[in-house]
This record gives structure tokens, sequence and C-alpha cells, in this order.
């Protein structure tokens, strides 16, 4: 979903009204879990990164989940300063990116068979998904009768049912599956993984057009690179979460 909002991002337009009129809004999808919730109640991974970057800045920044539609379009109400934003070569120049680019990755994981990264193997096999997490382009496949899904409700559980035989993989975000995993004995056993698909985005991006673009963007960056220096936030393996959600 981040990638499709990339591929036809258009230049953004702005109301008449002065910017200083309104308050400063940042424009969400929803992607659990680094966005979730609706309308103004954002929370999730990427939101908690957000609001403690301009709670470092000093900023007022209000955050508001949207239909798809609203970002593809980009046709943006005057306060609405940030999106979150999938890189994309053709539409990058008329953005600033006070932090660096985050990945977000699909994976699959096993334990016994030998590491696979395509769905052909698994037709037959019993695979366990987390409820409501986004599967990518490989939602609707895995809806079809072939592929015998089991829906869990915490990455934890699935990791569980995986070391205990009752699924023969996994697929998941890989952010949660390296937090929940750690809750996990694994007592000797090596978890393979694979990746699926690859979405390379900002959880931050200023938009260039709006009259405060290059102050947001000079005071977000420096309050990323004080809280990276104090370790509240961690940037690895071109991952960028608060520490303690790593």
């Amino acid at each position: 979903m981040i990638l499709l909002l990339a591929i036809a991002m258009q230049l953004p337009l702005y109301a008449q009204e002065p910017a200083a009129a309104a308050s400063l809004a940042h424009y969400t999808l929803y992607f659990p879990p680094y966005w979730e919730g609706a309308d103004k109640q954002v929370s999730g991974l990427h939101a908690r990164l957000s609001r403690r970057l301009y709670q470092q800045a000093g900023l007022q920044v209000e955050m508001e989940s949207v239909p798809y539609a609203r970002i593809h379009r980009l046709l943006l109400p005057d306060n609405v300063a940030i999106v979150a934003y999938g890189a994309n070569a053709e539409t990058d120049d008329r953005f600033l990116f006070p932090i660096p680019q985050t990945s977000i990755e699909l994976r699959i994981y096993g334990l016994n068979a030998e590491p696979v990264d395509t769905l052909e193997p698994l037709e037959g096999k019993r695979i366990a998904i987390k409820r409501g997490f986004p599967l990518g382009g490989y939602a609707d496949a895995l809806q079809q009768e072939k592929y015998r899904t089991i829906t869990t409700n915490s990455v934890e559980q699935a990791i569980r049912l995986l070391l205990l035989g009752r699924v023969d993989y996994i697929i998941t975000l890989d952010d949660p599956f390296q937090k929940d995993v750690r809750k996990v004995n694994l007592e000797g056993h090596k978890i393979w993984s694979r990746t699926l698909e690859k979405l390379d985005g900002w959880p931050i991006a200023v938009v260039k057009a709006h009259p405060q673009a290059k102050e947001l963007y000079q005071k977000i960056k420096q309050a990323y690179q004080q809280l990276r220096d104090n370790g509240v936030v961690t940037y690895k393996n071109q991952r960028l979460l608060l520490t303690e959600d790593f």
C-alpha cells in the first residue's frame, strides 16, 4: 500500500488560507502495526516514533489517519505539512526528509524445511499469519484454498505454534517478529527467514511546498540526531524505530 502511494504522487495543492492560521498536521495511512487507529486517534510503531520526534523538536503536530485516496492525490489542506511517504524517484524531489529512510519487510519464516522465498512450495502447508497485519501483494493469493492459513492473535503465538510443529511456516512483518521472538525460548531451534516484499519510505516526509517546510525540516532533523545520540531512537539495518520498540 505504501509502495502504491509512492507511484502516483502529484504535486500538493494548498488552500489560500495562511499557514499560520492552522495547526500543523501529519497525514498517515492505516498500516498496522506502524500506523493504526482511525481519524485522529493514531497509534503504532511509527506514530510513537513521530510523536517523540515532535516532542523533542518542540512542535505541535496532529496526526490523522485518512483514506488512501486523500494522500494518493495529495490535494492537501493548508495545515498538512507532513505525510507518511513511500520512496519513489519520480516524486522524491517534492519532499524534504529530516530522518533516514526506513524499510518494512514482509518475510516468510520456517524451521525444518529448506528456506523458500515464494509461495509455490507452501501449497497444502499450514501458514500462520497475524490477524490484522497487511500481507502486501500476497494477500489475495493466501486466501486461496491451496494455502492453509491459520490466523493468530499475536506474532508470539505464531512462533510458538511453529516451534510446536502445529504450523509449517509464518508469514508476517519482520519488525514485530524480531521483537516477539525474544520472548520465546528457542531451545536450540534455528528459525530461518526470507524476504517476500520490501517497502522503503519515511514515516515523516515534509511537504516541500508548505510555507514552513525548511523550518520544520531543520527542527525535526536536529531532534532526530539528539534522540539518536541519546539512544532514544535506533537506526539499524535500514530500520528506524524507538529503541524500546526494537
